[in-house]
């Protein structure tokens, strides 16, 4: 049986009709980018026009100051958008993938800044600096550095110039060599990706491991100070306690608002520390300060500091993002740590008004079996743990009711991983936070969402999670990110395709409103190997060029995709086609499927540009999931949460080999607003 090829070449009839329609295509998309090959190549447009791909130019904390990445412009020749790309090697990676010309069309004319009169360098780090904007010149006439010492973040950096005898100025002074644009065609580059994301996470969680265990060795002191035997308070008993000591807490209520100044342990045994309804209950202001076994409550309840927030007012322009940091980070905690890197939390419970625990300039931290009760309405209350500019490494804890259960602000390198989610606003909120894992957690019930990332930040795994009954599972936005092993189930969104030049494999999407839907108005992001199963609509997708679901020969496992007189797999499935979209739904629907009229509009949707506008297309459907215990457990209600081995398949793969297991979280959370605390039930891994 002959494949059905979406882009091959029409047959006759097909162009006839195709050429009929033509006509209204170009109308459609008058007065956008688009460029006439018959006529002269169209001129540069300013960058800020351009819809951008490749490394996030907004990465600004990894970009740190003048740094500089040089940028290439394209116009297509069946896309209405000028495509803009951060880094002249993530536009040669693009044409060696024949994804981009599937759904944009041929390059019509590609310009690269030149550098020849910007004086460039290279910053103390490294990284490719000019202290002149460059030049646009087309590609073909330009010549590149490659192999210099200068870098970008994402790796090795193209340097554009006009001239050759600029070129081997920067060479004398940088390294490397100059070569021509067909050079940099055929060159591979060592630059990071979403795959290399994906190797990376286990080594996250291997970090998150060895940060955990030195907190718990440093908080293991010598007790000098009894409360009650050597001291009448906590207070008094952390006035008298030297450094790299424990302060010891027996059982009781203590009703005190304290400040730690040395790099103590503060131990209780079923000890509760009550504030005074005002402000925060413990302020930690010392290194390597630990906070094991007690309950903590009666903070007061502002969530931020106006004043705080006013004087922090930027006229050009960054007074949102310095609000947010000074406004979020001087409100009320149970905890709050200023300038404290090295805090360790352990079995803490705490009752919160506003933030549970709150992180600022620095206070990295390692969090471990935290319970943190926030309010009933989350306009009522704050965040679980609120970290600014502060890495935090979170395991086995719990989150319930409140704002967002952990909320990061510029906190490169956390993780947050085995943890309970239930009753938020958002489980997991980031924000300018790059290189995080997020993995193996479980939310429920969350109003906006799971797990969301906003601000485009870079190089964000989120692995493994189990998100139900929510508005939204995973919302990611940025670049490099890794979305896999994730099973989202009964959300109405279980996933977007926000992130740009990320990959998003292995993730079963079930009995979802929606399945998936793609964002990104020029897509450049790899959607392979996901298994949607018994969604009202598998999928959906904006504005924009058409999406391809697939690589090479690997596609994703649609409910109903295979019904038909076609063998499975052999013919291509539109999720967003009327007809398609529905057939998991009505199987009957099979039949106005292969009529020559729906044959047709598959054709032109192939071929005519105003025509794959919020359209998505997987070429080789797969015939079974990719992951069938973990479907079989999305659609079991009495399954508890489900969790993928994915750190045994970090390097990726063509199948899985599935086993039950025992889940990671050990809870059952089938009952609406359950407390999710030790009832152990079975749950499924794949391997």
């Amino acid at each position: 049986m002959t494949r059905f090829d979406p882009f091959g070449d029409p047959s006759l009839p097909v162009r006839l009709a195709l050429a009929a329609l033509v006509l209204a295509a170009a109308a459609a998309t008058a007065g956008a980018f688009v460029a006439d090959p018959e006529t002269a190549a169209p001129s540069p447009v300013a960058y800020d026009d351009v819809v951008e791909l490749g490394l996030s130019s907004e990465t600004d904390a990894l970009m740190a100051g003048s740094a500089t990445i040089p940028r290439t412009q394209v116009f297509y020749s069946q896309l209405q958008y000028v495509v803009g790309y951060n880094g002249v090697e993530s536009f040669a990676k693009a044409l060696e993938d024949d994804r981009a010309e599937r759904q944009f069309g041929y390059p019509v004319v590609a310009y690269v800044e030149t550098f020849d009169d910007a004086r460039p360098g290279t910053t103390e780090r490294g990284l490719f600096d000019a202290e002149l904007a460059g030049e646009w010149t087309p590609a073909p006439e330009a010549v590149y550095v490659v192999g210099s010492d200068a870098r970008s973040p994402a790796g090795e950096t193209v340097v554009p110039f006009r001239e050759r005898a600029a070129a081997e100025a920067f060479t004398a002074d940088h390294g490397g060599r100059v070569i021509d644009w067909g050079a940099v065609r055929d060159r591979s580059f060592d630059t990071d990706s979403a795959a290399a994301v994906r190797g990376m996470a286990p080594d996250r969680w291997t970090a998150a491991d060895q940060r955990i265990a030195a907190a718990d060795r440093r908080a293991d002191r010598p007790v000098s100070v009894v409360v009650g035997e050597d001291a009448p308070t906590i207070g008094a008993a952390l006035a008298a306690a030297p450094a790299n000591t424990t302060v010891a807490v027996p059982p009781g209520t203590y009703e005190e608002t304290l400040t730690v100044n040395e790099s103590v342990t503060i131990a209780g045994e079923d000890a509760r520390i009550r504030g005074d309804g005002n402000g925060s209950v413990i302020t930690v202001r010392a290194p390597d300060v630990a906070i094991t076994g007690v309950a903590v409550d009666g903070s007061g309840n502002e969530t931020r500091d106006p004043d705080a927030a006013r004087s922090g007012r930027d006229p050009e322009g960054g007074a949102w993002d310095t609000n947010i940091q000074l406004g979020y980070g001087h409100g009320d905690a149970g905890i709050r740590a200023i300038d404290a890197p090295g805090l360790f939390v352990d079995d803490v419970t705490i009752e919160a008004s506003a933030s549970g625990i709150l992180l600022r300039d620095g206070s990295d931290a390692a969090v471990r079996d935290l319970r943190v009760n926030g309010t009933e309405e989350w306009q009522d209350g704050f965040m679980g743990i609120t970290g600014m500019q502060s890495r935090v490494t979170v395991t086995d804890s719990e989150f319930a009711g409140g704002r967002d259960g952990i909320y990061l602000h510029r906190a490169d390198d956390s993780v947050v991983r085995n943890s309970e989610f239930a009753d938020n606003r958002y489980g997991v909120h980031l924000m300018y936070t790059s290189d995080a894992l997020i993995a193996d957690n479980a939310f429920r019930d969350e109003l906006f969402g799971g797990v969301t990332v906003m601000t485009r930040p870079s190089g964000n795994a989120i692995v493994g999670n189990d998100v139900r009954n929510s508005s939204a599972g995973i919302q990611a936005s940025g670049t490099r990110a890794y979305i896999g092993y994730n099973t989202l189930v009964g959300n109405e969104l279980g996933f977007s395709t926000s992130s740009r030049g990320s990959l998003y494999e292995r993730n079963v999407a079930a009995n979802n409103e929606l399945g998936a839907r793609a964002t990104t108005v020029v897509p450049s992001s790899r959607v392979v190997e996901n298994d949607f199963v018994a969604n009202a609509d598998h999928a959906a997708a904006g504005a924009g060029a058409l999406r391809v679901w697939a690589d090479g020969g690997r596609g994703n496992y649609w409910e109903g995709a295979n019904v038909g007189i076609h063998d499975p797999g052999e013919r291509a499935y539109r999720p967003t086609s009327p007809v398609d979209g529905a057939l998991h739904r009505e199987v009957s629907l099979v039949a106005v499927r292969e009529s020559p009229a729906v044959a047709l509009l598959d054709r032109l949707r192939g071929t005519v540009p105003g025509a794959r506008s919020g359209s998505i297309i997987d070429p080789a459907p797969a015939t079974e999931p990719a992951a069938s215990d973990r479907v079989a457990a999305a659609l079991d209600p009495d399954a508890g949460p489900v969790h993928a081995d994915w750190r045994a398949r970090s390097g990726g793969g063509e199948g899985d080999r599935n086993a039950t297991g025992t889940n990671a979280i050990g809870t059952n959370t089938n009952a609406p607003n359950a407390t999710r605390r030790g009832a152990a039930t079975s749950g499924v891994a794949d391997v």
